[in-house]
């Protein structure tokens, strides 16, 4: 990468970090906050279900808006809008006033991943390894999210971690005016003409939902968001259930006796680590396989791996899910490139924010459906229901090609 592109994939993946960290630290205080406020459960369930529905469906409505304003000004809209909601959240006294600052964070959230992702996939040289490197930020910031909230909000108070995150995210946001932002200015005139050479050519005087449906989608970018879905539905599930059927199943494996909540969120944090470790594997494979041949079989082994976790206990049991995770992560950066490649990139934030919604917006429907199947039957049908999701979303990756519509649209 060139001096310019490390800085900005170091700018993006410190926002990726800490985007992962902010969203995850409601949960991880939940007890405290019960004690706090004197809320119960389902109050706090309440909240927790608006934010992290918005920060999946505000994606949707932001990708869109991001290709048609400078996505620089929206990154830092995002890390503005993410530190002063996190300082207001730590000032606020009232639970209510509190709730309604964790969702704005939720909605200030929602922004940066089709703008991020969209900046990331200008960086032109080893994009690929790029896109690793932003991964794993996220996935780091994900399994390191609890210890940072759990730490500070126990030795100093509920809204310590709000307090440090508006500190860190006004840093980034200074730090972002140091940094070139990558992006696409250099080939606007050139993207503008191919974009109305096409209109032209379809006779399509207006750009309308018409027009962009002809524009954007395709056989290839379709079967790409169908994939997507199922793989995020699939992730999500897993990880709504994981700590409780490892902490069941795996609570007097290793050095644990009968302790089931430290034993979950032992192996699942184990698991989340082993998954950022592999997460770089695929900048590899990918220099010598072609990147959809490669993200069909990471999908057929993680989804092996899941349907073995559903038929097993102990030792095999523990394996399984390291290796599933160490797979499921591995898939992320290709199939952001993959994005990358089939989406022109006057449409790539959209492309981006249908893709996160995709995944994390509609896949949230994972957890109530693993809900359901674990009270009907048993937890560890839940794992079998998504090896069987995992399967299916093999078959449909297959029929994705070797595609470069994005890249060759500003060329």
């Amino acid at each position: 990468m060139t001096k310019n592109e490390r800085k900005t994939t170091f700018l993006l993946s410190l926002s990726h970090f800490f985007c992962h960290v902010a969203i995850l630290t409601f949960p991880a205080i939940l007890i405290l906050l019960k004690a706090k406020f004197h809320v119960n459960f389902a109050t706090l369930g309440i909240v927790a279900g608006v934010y992290l529905f918005l920060f999946g469906a505000g994606s949707l409505p932001i990708g869109f808006i991001a290709d048609r304003m400078n996505k620089n000004l929206l990154l830092r809209i995002y890390l503005l809008g993410m530190s002063l909601s996190a300082f207001l959240a730590a000032l606020s006294g009232n639970f209510y006033i509190f709730a309604i600052f964790i969702i704005l964070m939720g909605l200030v959230g929602s922004i940066y991943h089709p703008v991020g992702l969209s900046i990331m996939s200008f960086v032109k040289t080893d994009k690929l390894r790029g896109f690793a490197i932003h991964g794993i930020a996220g996935t780091l910031g994900v399994a390191l999210s609890a210890a940072f909230a759990g730490f500070l909000g126990y030795y100093f108070g509920y809204n310590a971690p709000y307090l440090i995150l508006g500190l860190i995210f006004l840093s980034i946001f200074i730090y972002s005016f140091f940094v070139k932002i990558e992006n696409n200015k250099i080939n606007n005139t050139k993207i503008n003409n191919t974009k109305a050479a096409h209109i032209k050519e379809d006779k399509i005087q207006n750009e309308n939902i018409k027009s962009f449906f002809n524009d954007f989608f395709h056989r290839n970018i379709a079967f790409i968001f169908i994939v997507e879905f199922l793989n995020g539905f699939v992730f999500q599930g897993v990880f709504s259930f994981l700590p409780a059927y490892t902490g069941m199943k795996l609570k007097n494996f290793l050095f644990f006796h009968n302790q089931t909540v430290a034993a979950g969120s032992f192996y699942v944090t184990i698991a989340l680590l082993v998954g950022v470790l592999f997460q770089y594997s695929s900048t590899y494979i990918t220099k010598r396989y072609k990147p959809h041949s490669v993200f069909s079989v990471l999908i057929l082994i993680s989804g092996l791996f899941i349907l073995i976790s559903g038929f097993s206990a102990g030792f095999i049991l523990f394996f399984s899910i390291l290796l599933y995770s160490a797979f499921s992560f591995s898939m992320n950066p290709i199939s952001n490139l993959l994005i990358s490649r089939n989406a022109k990139e006057y449409y790539r934030s959209a492309a981006y924010g249908i893709f996160f919604f995709a995944g994390f917006g509609i896949g949230s429907i994972a957890a109530p459906i693993g809900g359901f199947i674990a009270s009907s039957f048993k937890l560890s049908d839940t794992f079998i229901f998504y090896g069987i999701i995992a399967m299916i979303s093999f078959t449909i990756s297959v029929f994705i090609t070797n595609y470069n519509v994005g890249d060759a649209a500003a060329e």
